[in-house]
């Protein structure tokens, strides 16, 4: 009898423990990833600057408003008036307040859709409004000629509010040589968002 152990062999690893293994390291990557991805979406909201008091916006959907009129209406456009230049989130917070709350709730929420849709759609950490501005307008142009019909028709009718606000303007009018033949009495008074 020899006083000397022998050497116990590893046991092997068996395909279960394998695939088990795998699944684990996978599932935690996986949680891994898309909690650095959400982590981007989260966070505070910049506070830009509004010229008259919100009267229905909160300020993450002011801020979501200003980023999507810049990129609607940048500063370089032939009209030379940007979209914050002439207050169109402002006139687009007065509007919402005067709708019926469920037409209105859309609209937040269409917003809110658009404004993470960069992690759903484009697979970035970063939300709308922290995008570079080029790469706004890119988004925004992915949006409209999605195949999606209902990203589409969201594309549409941020634009179509956005842009009864940018058009209402009087400078907006005045550059463009609009000429108002029917104006009534209340057309000539300011605006409180404009003013």
């Amino acid at each position: 009898m020899s006083l000397l152990k022998r050497p116990t062999a590893r046991p092997r690893l068996s395909r279960r423990k394998l695939i088990k293994r795998g699944l684990i390291l996978g599932a935690g990557g996986s949680a891994a990833a898309g909690g650095l991805l959400l982590w981007g979406h989260g966070g505070r909201y910049p506070l830009p600057r509004s010229a008259a008091d919100l009267v229905y916006l909160e300020r993450r959907e002011f801020a979501i408003l200003v980023a999507l009129a810049d990129a609607l209406f940048p500063k370089e456009n032939p009209l030379g008036l940007s979209g914050t230049e002439v207050r169109v989130p402002e006139y687009v917070d007065r509007m919402l307040a005067r709708m019926p709350e469920d037409k209105s709730a859309e609209f937040r929420a269409m917003l809110l859709v658009f404004e993470h849709g960069t992690l759903a759609f484009g697979l970035r950490a970063r939300r709308f409004t922290e995008l570079p501005t080029r790469a706004r307008e890119r988004y925004l142009r992915r949006w409209e000629e999605a195949r999606v019909y209902s990203r589409r028709m969201l594309a549409a009718g941020l634009k179509t509010l956005l842009g009864i606000g940018y058009f209402a303007h009087p400078d907006v009018q005045a550059a463009m040589g609009v000429q108002r033949l029917c104006a009534t009495a209340s057309d000539a008074q300011p605006r409180p968002e404009w003013m």
